[in-house]
């Protein structure tokens, strides 16, 4: 069966630390999804035949590969013998020339379910065919941004009927229509990535407004990159695993830096050290809170250096240090040695949740000191043994149910409703924290009652931590 609506995570003893100083848990790291949705695009608009090896599988890439599919591309998927929650596409491209399309009367309709990649890949995408398509997700998509790239587009010429610029919208393919076009990206920075990855057919010239800070836009520059080195005249390409995904292992090892449980494996590393620089999430491990730790005392004897330290405000920025790896950071910053200030927030509000929102309450909920001004979170130490006991809700948002059960790890009594949601990205969480040494990190989950939040039963079995549909 699958995962339960309510679930508690149980933090590590100290005997299963103390194993952790001897075997370390080996984690292998699924697939980008942002990595894996672009390359199934530029593969669809491409010229030949194109295997993606280690593409993640989840809700975001099932919905742009059935989108694919109602859009004739032919795309063949195969188990990946490396890690369970990856797989082999194969994509056929269509050289640019979308084989299915509807009518003004019965548009095709392409349903992307809660992805923002897949709405807005698609939009910019469906402009290069001759046919008509109605694009609509899930309630929360038709309530994300979508009005700077439906400007983009319809400024190259292109017919797009919405009654508020937001999904669902009806797009009237017109085929390649060449000619420069400026998006901002304030909302989001997919609109121009979306420009991006067609723009080779549509013969578009994308730029962003002068002034834009290149820092300011990894995703941007990952898709640019993207586009230089990808096969477009068939051939392999390799996903690289998802820096935001491993942000959570990582974290493991902030929260228990003195035992460090676990070795992320294959992961890019900071661009500093070799890494692509296409995930702005491998910068996690170079600025996360380094000193977070089972408590907040200092035991070294510089009774100054450890004052300075906990009076010294750290900053990390959305826009220039981390991406989405920023929540794990902010939900483990509680339990760090010194305060820490999180800014330039905003483009979290318009996203599966309004996040910035979301953390607060849920770590005001842990009894954390959370402070919110503005796009700013601010935070102060607390000691672990004085938080927790809550009931998390997740909002329906992969990345909130993770960073409180990276959380529930090193504090008591946190329970998580709606679990599954990590299907969206990584459907095998669960099951990578439950799984014993060396392949998971042997976490105790519960199934608790719903209502009254009592345990019911341990979940061992890895179908029952898997995040099915």
């Amino acid at each position: 069966m699958p995962l339960p609506p309510l679930i508690e995570v149980v933090p590590f003893s100290k005997e299963q630390l103390e194993v952790f100083k001897a075997t370390k848990a080996e984690i292998v790291i699924p697939g980008s999804k942002s990595i894996t949705n672009r390359a199934i695009v530029l593969a669809a608009v491409g010229n030949g035949v194109v295997t993606l090896k280690g593409a993640l599988w989840s809700e975001d890439t099932e919905a742009m590969s059935d989108c694919m599919k109602r859009l004739g591309v032919e795309i063949d998927v195969a188990a990946d013998p490396e890690v369970a929650a990856n797989r082999i596409i194969t994509v056929h491209g269509c050289n640019g020339k979308l084989p299915k399309g509807g009518t003004e009367a019965e548009p095709l309709e392409l349903f992307v379910a809660n992805a923002g990649t897949a709405a807005r890949f698609l939009t910019a995408m469906v402009c290069l065919g001759t046919g008509v398509y109605r694009l609509s997700g899930v309630p929360r998509m038709h309530e994300r941004p979508q009005k700077e790239l439906i400007r983009a587009l319809r400024a190259l010429g292109y017919r797009i009927d919405t009654p508020n610029d937001k999904l669902p919208a009806v797009v009237h393919g017109g085929g390649p229509k060449p000619g420069p076009v400026v998006v901002s990206v304030d909302d989001s920075s997919q609109f121009a990535s979306a420009l991006l990855l067609s723009s080779r057919v549509g013969g578009w010239e994308v730029s962003t407004p002068e002034g834009a800070n290149p820092d300011e836009l990894p995703y941007v520059e990952m898709t640019r990159q993207m586009c230089f080195t990808f096969p477009h005249q068939g051939g392999t390409f390799q996903i690289e695993p998802d820096a935001s995904s491993a942000s959570y292992f990582h974290a493991v090892n902030a929260l228990f830096p003195e035992v460090a449980p676990v070795r992320v494996m294959a992961c890019q590393p900071p661009k500093c050290d070799g890494g692509t620089g296409w995930q702005i999430d491998a910068e996690f491990p170079r600025v996360t809170p380094k000193a977070a730790s089972a408590g907040i005392d200092d035991d070294s004897s510089d009774a100054a250096a450890t004052a300075k330290r906990r009076n010294t405000v750290q900053v990390i920025s959305r826009k220039t240090d981390l991406g989405d790896s920023i929540m794990t950071a902010i939900a483990i910053a509680p339990m760090a040695a010194q305060p820490f200030r999180f800014t330039n927030l905003g483009v979290l509000r318009k996203q599966e949740c309004e996040r910035v929102q979301a953390l607060r309450d849920e770590l005001t909920k842990c009894k954390a000191k959370v402070e919110e001004t503005g796009d700013v979170l601010d935070i102060c130490p607390t000691a672990p043994a004085t938080l927790g006991d809550a009931t998390i809700s997740t909002y329906h948002d992969h990345r909130m149910a993770m960073c409180f059960a990276t959380v529930g790890l090193a504090v008591g009594g946190i329970k998580l409703e709606d679990p599954s949601c990590v299907r969206k990205t990584v459907p095998s969480f669960f099951q990578i924290l439950g799984a014993p040494p060396p392949h998971g990190l042997g976490v105790e989950i519960w199934e608790c009652n719903p209502t009254s939040g009592e345990r019911l039963r341990r979940l061992t079995d890895p179908a029952d931590l898997f995040a099915a549909k």
